[in-house]
């Protein structure tokens, strides 16, 4: 059996925030600060852009958000527990 643990580097009060009042935020924050540990690694996916211009353009118009995830670049970097 595998198990994995899932990290959220964000705040957390912001991202319950969203769950609640607009799903579609919360999943972009979720996109832009998120790690799994899976055995002996690490996986973080990681946004260099700014978060406020990504929960600005998700509701206002929702392909521009992915637009911006994608032109900044999201990076997933592997790391190996010490």
């Amino acid at each position: 059996m595998d198990r994995f643990k899932i990290h959220y580097r964000g705040s957390t009060f912001w991202l319950i925030f969203w769950l609640i009042v607009f799903f579609p935020i919360a999943f972009v924050l979720l996109l832009t600060a998120f790690g799994v540990e899976a055995g002996d690694k690490i996986y973080k996916i990681e946004y260099d852009g700014s978060r406020f211009w990504l929960g600005f353009w998700v509701p206002v118009f929702f392909p521009v958000a992915f637009l911006l995830l994608f032109i900044n670049g999201l990076f997933i970097t592997e790391e190996k527990i010490k």
